[in-house]
């Protein structure tokens, strides 16, 4: 590595040992305090460097090329407020378990609490959000200094994917001068591995698993948030074919099959409370992230099963409908591809009696959708049914991500959301970030609070020609008009719903973006096929829609599912 770097020896450690570790992207913001490490990870030809002003907006960005590269992306600011405003999507890729390296430069402790500029406490500064923290020395004095860095360094990289993936944080002190450079000693340490031995059940465990999965009349699989699997979601599909087996799946949980029961709010609004025991399980089994679906939740509380399992690696012991049972400690992919060949088709009804729900479901809904005025409900029915199987969905919160599951039998590709903590902050430079790293075209369906809270998103040189958004612009958070409580109070418009007359179109222009605008149904199929027929400029499509009527439309909508049943 001849080429010169910082002559900081933590900061040549840290780069070496990030080479040899097979980090390959970086994204930085501009500073002073991280100059020494920006001019020595721009001198690296193996990694690829990224700049983005705004730390909030660069560490989504990150964030989201992490979730499609399924390895961890760097992520390097400078000291003070500036790694402050990494904590978001820290905490959203903590519970969405993807993959960052954090590297914050810093100012010597003996420099924290003096009035010194840039200077806060950053030692632990993630620590509710991290799966490692560490500080490199502030100097390398001897052999010991240099063991300590490589090891805390390795370290690092391990726990971004052990036990479960997710960010992991190198605080780094540096004394001024800031900008010299030397060519550095080849390190002395090779990047420590780790050898991860597969989690497998015993032939005893498998077998008294498989003979109460067997023996059940009523199992019922719920999927949340999840990577697309391609091995996972063929033993789900195999294991749903099974008499007493359904399979409840979401957009963001990416399984799926003719077999399983989608838009699971749809199926739930249909159910009589007087018939809601004949479609709860006996035995529950939960894998994956976040449910979207709140009524599910209440239903699996209302009607709490005899077990539930809940498969995952995360050390936390996750309970989301009270009454867990079992948690077991193994990958999905792996606890599933093992139970294929020991569960056995039984001769029970229940897959059977929420097929028949299901279908019944669909037609109800149709009827609604298709007579439906112009609304919310309205645009997205056109915006989702139109999506190709090979675009790639990114969903903002937080109705977008709530109607994809209306129309999750009609979403064809990969969906990807921020729901580990389901805030509105950094959707779109989540997809961007996404887009850019993906090889599939991206498009962007979001609503205009969270669009606007994030434009800085747009404010970078890696907008792919391919990348498309759909902004849904109802004048506010039309969330507020739907959920119970803000919708009945007068404080509504002003504090929940945040009523505005913007438009993206001249955001849409500061950032180069083609803009285009609608506001009906043959207006919106139109620009939609015209959008996604042209992919030299990256686009935004604005879609206008009634504030006032969206939300008595969607509450008009389970009142007909339930009243059809």
């Amino acid at each position: 590595m001849p080429q010169a770097l910082s002559d900081k020896a933590s900061v040549q450690i840290l780069v070496q040992q990030c080479v040899a570790h097979g980090l390959k992207e970086i994204v930085i913001s501009p500073g002073s305090r991280n100059a020494p490490l920006i001019l020595s990870f721009n001198a690296i030809p193996e990694i690829t460097c990224f700049t983005l002003v705004d730390e909030r907006s660069a560490a989504f960005f990150a964030m989201g090329m992490a979730q499609q590269l399924k390895r961890p992306v760097a992520l390097l600011c400078t000291s003070g407020t500036a790694a402050l405003n990494y904590a978001p999507a820290i905490a959203e890729a903590y519970y969405q378990e993807i993959p960052l390296l954090v590297l914050t430069a810093d100012r010597p402790e003996e420099w924290i609490g003096q009035a010194d500029g840039q200077t806060i406490p950053q030692a632990n500064l993630y620590q509710n959000f991290i799966r490692y923290q560490a500080n490199l020395p502030v100097s390398v004095q001897d052999a010991d200094d240099q063991w300590y860095a490589h090891r805390i360094i390795s370290e690092a990289f391990i726990k971004t994917q052990d036990p479960v993936s997710g960010p992991v944080h190198i605080n780094i002190p540096l004394r001024e001068p800031l900008y010299n450079k030397s060519v550095p000693e080849s390190f002395a340490y090779h990047a420590i591995a780790e050898l991860k031995p597969q989690f497998v059940l015993s032939e005893e465990q498998l077998n008294l698993l498989a003979s109460q999965w067997n023996a059940c009349h009523s199992v019922m699989i719920i999927c949340g948030v999840h990577q697309p699997n391609k091995q996972l979601s063929e033993a789900i599909n195999q294991l749903s074919v099974n008499s007493n087996t359904v399979v409840l799946s979401e957009t963001t949980s990416n399984i799926k099959g003719a077999g399983l029961v989608e838009c699971i709010d749809r199926q739930l609004s249909g159910i009589k409370p007087a018939n809601g025991s004949s479609y709860a399980p006996e035995l529950l089994i939960s894998f994956g992230g976040q449910i979207v679906s709140k009524q599910i939740k209440t239903f699996l509380r209302n009607h709490p099963p005899k077990a539930h399992w809940h498969i995952s690696m995360n050390a936390d012991v996750i309970d989301t409908f009270q009454h867990l049972s079992l948690a077991v400690k193994m990958k999905p992919v792996d606890f599933f591809s093992q139970m294929t060949s020991k569960i056995s088709n039984t001769e029970y009804g229940y897959k059977k009696y929420w097929e028949k729900h299901t279908s019944q479901s669909r037609s109800i809904h149709d009827q609604y959708v298709n007579a439906v005025e112009w609304s919310d409900l309205k645009a997205l029915s056109v915006v989702f049914r139109n999506i190709p199987a090979s675009t790639h969905l990114q969903l903002a919160n937080s109705t977008p991500v709530r109607y994809a599951q209306l129309f999750q039998d009609e979403i064809k590709g990969n969906t990807f959301a921020n729901r580990g903590t389901s805030g509105i902050d950094g959707a779109v430079s989540t997809a961007v970030g996404a887009a850019w790293a993906s090889k599939n075209k991206t498009i962007l369906v979001s609503g205009d609070m969270s669009f606007f809270y994030d434009s800085n998103g747009l404010w970078n040189k890696y907008l792919k020609p391919d990348f498309k958004i759909v902004l849904i612009n109802n004048g506010g958070g039309g969330i507020f008009r739907y959920i119970p409580g803000p919708s009945q109070t007068e404080e509504l418009e002003e504090f929940f719903e945040a009523r505005h007359q913007q438009s993206a179109k001249y955001i849409a222009k500061a950032f180069g973006l083609k803009y285009m605008d609608c506001a009906n149904e043959n207006e919106l199929e139109l620009s939609f096929s015209e959008m996604m027929g042209k992919d030299e400029q990256a686009t935004l499509l604005e879609v206008f829609t009634p504030a006032e009527k969206n939300g008595e439309i969607l509450r008009n909508y389970f009142k007909y599912l339930q009243s059809k049943a």
